[in-house]
């Protein structure tokens, strides 16, 4: 192979593997308000989400078949943690965000001169190839209908490029179980299948 190329080919692997890693996440986050006691709270209802046209919220994950099935997604694993639904004072108000960015990863650029001045040792270029990609997050926020606190917020992030329409339904249902992996209290072990 020539030596010129096996350090670009190195590299597009190592972004490849990055942004295509096991998980399509790069990042899952909880954190909960300090001395609240979650497992008081059993009931819940929904916020309303206000559907946003443009911007970079991204309206492709915005629609409201998309709505519901993160509603539905997060509702089942409501469930593996006791919760039920209640429309008549819920101990919770649940509330999700979409936030869609455009990100830019840089990768050093060994195309750019490639010889080779000592076994593992390239040449003085340090020139940096730019990687475009959207990064989206999913964020579930769990408010106290009593005091209007918000008592836990869970986040997945991950690497939305190519993908397709009908593996968007999968990545809504994985992010929501990365989520609530992060969950303080337990689930309830006959709910899970």
């Amino acid at each position: 192979m020539n030596k010129k190329i096996l350090p670009l080919l190195l590299s597009l692997v190592a972004v490849l593997f990055l942004l295509e890693s096991c998980s399509p996440f790069t990042k899952v986050y909880s954190e909960e308000e300090p001395g609240v006691n979650l497992s008081k709270y059993h009931t819940f209802n929904w916020l309303n989400n206000a559907t946003i046209p443009k911007g970079n919220s991204g309206p492709q994950w915005l629609t409201e078949g998309t709505q519901a099935k993160i509603r539905t997604a997060v509702e089942t694993q409501m469930g593996h943690y006791g919760f039920k639904p209640c429309d008549d004072k819920p101990d919770l108000m649940l509330h999700y965000h979409v936030v869609v960015k455009n990100e830019v990863l840089y990768v050093p650029d060994w195309s750019c001169g490639g010889v080779f001045e000592a076994p593992g040792q390239y040449d003085r270029c340090h020139r940096v190839q730019p990687i475009h990609y959207q990064e989206g997050t999913l964020i579930i926020d769990f408010i106290d209908t009593k005091n209007g606190n918000q008592v836990w917020r869970g986040a997945a992030v991950g690497v939305l490029n190519d993908i397709k329409p009908e593996e968007a339904d999968a990545r809504i249902q994985a992010a929501a179980e990365a989520i609530f992996k992060k969950y303080p209290e337990k689930p309830i072990p006959s709910t899970l299948q």
